[in-house]
């Protein structure tokens, strides 16, 4: 497999050095994006739910006696919190926050809002809750819409 053929493809490849920079500044970019965000903040919470059952399983595999009370909470709370930082950016009133959330409206993306808000409603997280339901108004009015 040659890579600079595949970043050919891409607009990228040679032995230009710039292009490797030209790659890091333009998805720094997209880092900035809502777009990155929201699928960011999706990513971790549909993965999350999945990775934190695999490391459950392995750990009562390794250990059947071990209390995974401990473990299952701490996953839990690393993985909101960290999806928390994405969605805690989005700003409902501007457009390209609109645009990007009407983009990834679906009934898999309200579920993991709805998630997140028990899971912030179990930690008595109120603000939190606030905050996505509106996100989740917003969607399953576009749903509807759609």
């Amino acid at each position: 497999m040659n890579l600079n053929k595949i970043f050919l493809m891409f607009g990228y490849g040679g032995d230009d050095k710039g292009d490797s920079k030209k790659m890091k500044e333009e998805f720094n970019l997209y880092k900035n994006t809502p777009y990155f965000k929201i699928g960011m903040f999706h990513k971790l919470i549909t993965n999350g739910n999945n990775f934190s059952q695999q490391v459950l399983k392995f750990f009562l595999q390794a250990d059947p006696t071990l209390d995974a009370t401990g473990i299952d909470e701490a996953g839990e709370y690393m993985m909101y919190t960290r999806a928390w930082y994405w969605i805690s950016q989005c700003k409902l009133r501007k457009k390209e926050w609109k645009e990007a959330l009407i983009s990834y409206t679906s009934d898999e993306f309200i579920v993991s809002i709805k998630l997140s808000i028990h899971y912030f409603e179990s930690i008595e997280e109120y603000e939190k809750c606030a905050f996505l339901k509106k996100i989740q108004d917003f969607l399953q009015k576009n749903l509807k819409e759609a």
